[in-house]
């Protein structure tokens, strides 16, 4: 994941969730994904918009996960928690250039239904 202040972060979200836990403990960042992910694909976004919007990638990357500068989102949709099998998979990965005007970059990008 690499997104704020998670390295990684896996959830089975239900049809109503709660998110409790002290200030600071990243509620607000967990909830973010969501808005770039919504913000990235909705009309006139796109994944270089999404990033203006908030900073640039720095800001959105965990800086305690130094060895990988990539930002990987991963959604997976499924009909009950007993599935295995995935009806939709969405991934993105992104990271920025390390030289120059240190723009974002695709690294990966997959979508399977």
């Amino acid at each position: 994941m690499n997104w704020r202040n998670f390295r990684s972060v896996a959830v089975d979200l239900r049809d109503r969730m709660f998110i409790v836990g002290p200030n600071a403990s990243g509620k607000s960042n967990f909830l973010a994904v969501f808005r770039f992910l919504r913000d990235i694909a909705k009309a006139g976004g796109g994944l270089q918009k999404g990033i203006d919007d908030r900073g640039d990638v720095s800001t959105l990357r965990c800086l305690s996960a130094r060895r990988d500068p990539s930002i990987k989102i991963r959604v997976e949709l499924k009909d009950d928690h007993a599935e295995t099998t995935p009806k939709w998979v969405y991934e993105i990965a992104f990271a920025q250039q390390t030289r120059g005007d240190r723009k974002p970059y695709l690294n990966r990008r997959q979508h399977r239904s």
